[in-house]
């Protein structure tokens, strides 16, 4: 029986079974990350546990604050949803305002592939550790800064995420749809579908694959040496298996400059990074996958009435102290923010943030 992904994702998977705590166990979802990463001789780290790996740094055993206070958390995506979890079993009282009708983020979507299904635990076990704990979920609000102060926080964390980044061309950006449409099922499939990839993360592959499956031809492009970069090899293989019996060509080093209307159909010009030559090709719909840009206007909007200006002290964090930074003695509260509403992030590194930030607020 191998269960080493299962103990790097619950160090204490023995002891909860033996303690009949079986619904405490943290699950392994299969995300193969850390294979992925030893593959490529990177640190053993686990997608959902940020501290394994980390026992140096970071607990496995969060311990309870000598003063709870209120604390607020903005979004309900992985790393969301970790600084909640974080801060309850801190002690802290905490509320969860998300603006969606159900938790997730970016996460939901990714888990609408069938291989990818099981990364739904990921927010699924973080939800039930925050009921054990009485969190106050708010779904369908959009919260404001007037929302938030009313709650007279001593913490709020700012985990809204990001949004499909789109203005990237030259011209013709008003032309273009983003992978997120595809995946979220907002926008249909062309016939004929440049997919041109500038983050080369799971985004473009899976809606590739969605567009293949729509019984489409769909070229993925990237201006990089090689596609998918952020995709590792074993999660590379199953995306490869999927789309090589369908009309899909991957085309690398080349740079989509600009799109323009051809009739019923889209004219889009192509270069390249390492030379000043251009071509155009012809296309029922054209794709873009270019990360994502902070939703931060709330962190903005709070930090005039926050006592650090949403400031960071990196000595402090990197050292696992609390955060001290005090420069406006007329703010109500601190701020933070992390994950995407920072910048565009994986998903353990959305929950990194949050574990060592508030495993000792």
């Amino acid at each position: 029986v191998g269960m080493t992904r299962a103990h790097m994702a619950e160090p204490r998977i023995v002891a909860k079974i033996a303690e009949g705590r079986e619904d405490d166990i943290r699950p392994c979802v299969g995300a193969t990350y850390c294979l992925d990463r030893i593959y490529q001789g990177g640190e053993a780290l686990c997608i959902h546990n940020a501290a394994t790996g980390r026992e140096l740094d970071l607990p496995h055993e969060i311990l309870q604050s000598e003063s709870p206070r209120r604390v607020v958390v903005v979004g309900a995506g992985p790393g969301g949803l970790e600084a909640a979890r974080v801060a309850a079993i801190r002690g802290h009282h905490v509320t969860v305002f998300e603006a969606a009708d159900q938790p997730g983020g970016q996460v939901r979507l990714a888990a609408q592939s069938h291989r990818r299904a099981e990364l739904i635990g990921i927010i699924d076990w973080r939800m039930a550790q925050c009921a054990a704990r009485d969190v106050d979920f708010r779904f369908n609000a959009l919260a404001e800064a007037e929302d938030i102060t009313a709650l007279a926080p001593d913490v709020v964390i700012v985990a809204t995420g990001g949004l499909a980044q789109q203005d990237i061309l030259e011209a013709g950006n008003d032309l273009t749809v983003t992978a997120w449409d595809i995946l979220t099922g907002d926008v249909r499939p062309g016939r004929e579908v440049l997919l041109f990839d500038d983050a080369g993360d799971h985004a473009a592959l899976q809606a590739a694959e969605v567009i293949a499956q729509a019984g489409s031809t769909v070229e993925v492009m990237t201006p990089d040496r090689s596609f998918a970069p952020e995709v590792m090899g074993m999660n590379l293989v199953p995306y490869m298996r999927s789309l090589q019996d369908k009309p899909v060509t991957m085309t690398v080093a080349r740079r989509l400059k600009s799109v323009a209307r051809a009739g019923n159909r889209l004219r889009a010009t192509i270069g390249t990074d390492y030379s000043d030559h251009t071509f155009e090709a012809e296309f029922d719909q054209v794709v873009v996958n270019h990360g994502t840009l902070p939703l931060d206007d709330l962190y903005h909007d709070l930090r005039p009435l926050s006592r650090n200006g949403g400031a960071v002290d990196h000595d402090a964090l990197i050292a696992g102290q609390p955060q001290t930074v005090a420069t406006n003695p007329d703010g109500a509260f601190q701020l933070f923010r992390i994950g995407d509403a920072v910048s565009a992030r994986n998903i353990h590194a959305a929950i990194h943030d949050a574990l060592r930030l508030m495993c000792v607020q």
